[in-house]
């Protein structure tokens, strides 16, 4: 599902498009290097919405890259996780892009809160996916991962207010 959601991405992908995917690429690759403990687990910035919200479908490019990368130069995630890690940040972005394309035609006066409600709601259904992800896993991982959804909360709330003001 990945590769086939990248290669819809990646086709025809114009010249001037290419330094603004690299700089959001950049942007999820840092962010999500900044871990917060959270209990048994950590919780780390991802700005899924704001790239989904500013790549729009080109956003699953981004993903792959800096997922790739993380695993490559600083071991974290892991290549044999790539497809799920990238879906499970990607379908977010592109659902945030639709939330904030229908909210935002209403007018201008609705940027700041159809860009928070995306960003919102692009790290909750993340968490909402990879609670699912380890409840499918496996039953030891069901408190886990109710434990993992809940921590995303405040997380939630700081990157739609990110993702409002940055759009």
């Amino acid at each position: 599902a990945a590769g086939a959601l990248f290669a819809w991405s990646a086709y025809k992908v114009r010249d001037e498009e290419i330094p603004r995917v690299a700089v959001l690429t950049a942007a999820f690759f840092v962010a999500s290097l900044i871990h917060v403990p959270a209990g048994p687990t950590s919780i780390h910035l991802s700005l899924n919405g704001l790239v989904g919200i500013l790549l729009r479908r080109r956003s699953f490019t981004a993903f792959p890259i800096a997922l790739f990368l993380q695993a490559a130069l600083l071991g974290h995630g892991g290549f044999s996780v790539l497809g799920v890690s990238t879906c499970m940040f990607g379908l977010p972005a592109l659902a945030s892009w639709w939330i904030y394309d229908g909210m935002s035609r209403r007018g201008e006066r609705w940027r700041f809160a159809s860009g928070a409600v995306g960003g919102f709601m692009a790290v909750l259904l993340s968490g909402v996916l990879l609670a699912f992800v380890l409840w499918l896993s496996n039953e030891d991982f069901m408190r886990l991962a109710q434990l993992v959804l809940a921590a995303h909360i405040p997380l939630m709330i700081i990157e739609g207010i990110i993702t409002g003001f940055t759009v």
